[in-house]
């Protein structure tokens, strides 16, 4: 816990990520893109559209996807965030249940938000009598004056539809593909801005920054997502390296 490993441009904190952002100074981010906890209803209903047995929901609890469906407290996240932007420039995965609390909160500063989503192809279904659960939502904040590259019609859109990781090849639950952050960064930074991830999970934008040759701050506060994302990191840097 509280270690640091840097690989090349990519600094990342196994650690707390209020801790994290406590240090970086002000005005000191680009632009943040993360995945952050979901506010999720794991009892039954809801999310997995079918009621559940007294079993079943202490099985979710005790679940990986448990911690990460508690949600943030939006003030305090959100002020740090807000604080390190040098002008505020943000991309936050998020559920269906967070899309207005979120674009509320940063609505009533003044700036501007918009929702995007991703359209994940050949999704898995969860239940009967239910939708399908083939979206998950982002939501875009910013100020004038921030970075926002034209890449054409297609890349402009406001909808992705990137194919999700293979589930045996996941680090984590909810980790999102490479080329989808990849698309995000094209969009949103130039080459050599500082991006900040405050759950990083898998730590897949650290390697969509590797690629796209962007500064990597980021931190994930569990020890068995950070080791294995560690060596994937690893492994990507030094793959890259050769070419």
């Amino acid at each position: 816990m509280d270690s640091c490993v840097i690989l090349g441009d990519c600094k990342c904190f196994n650690a707390d990520c209020e801790k994290v952002m406590g240090n970086l100074p002000d005005n000191s981010v680009d632009f943040i893109l993360s995945d952050i906890p979901y506010d999720l209803d794991l009892n039954g209903g809801g999310v997995h559209g079918d009621f559940c047995t007294r079993k079943q929901i202490q099985s979710r609890k005790n679940s990986s996807l448990y911690f990460v469906s508690q949600g943030i407290d939006y003030d305090k996240i959100f002020s740090e965030f807000e604080r390190i932007c040098k002008r505020v420039n943000i991309c936050v995965f998020c559920s269906n249940k967070q899309i207005g609390r979120i674009m509320t909160w940063w609505e009533q500063r003044g700036y501007v938000a918009t929702l995007l989503v991703w359209d994940k192809p050949n999704p898995i279904p969860l239940g009967n009598g239910c939708y399908i659960n083939n979206l998950e939502f982002i939501v875009y904040v910013r100020e004038k004056g921030v970075t926002y590259n034209s890449l054409g019609y297609d890349m402009q859109l406001k909808t992705f539809r990137n194919q999700p990781p293979q589930a045996a090849q996941r680090i984590h639950e909810t980790e999102k593909p490479v080329s989808l952050l990849q698309r995000l960064l094209l969009l949103h930074t130039s080459e050599g801005d500082v991006v900040f991830d405050a759950y990083a999970g898998s730590f897949s934008t650290a390697i969509a920054c590797h690629n796209e040759k962007r500064k990597f701050i980021g931190c994930e506060i569990l020890e068995k997502y950070f080791e294995p994302a560690m060596k994937r990191l690893r492994g990507a840097v030094a793959q890259k390296s050769l070419f």
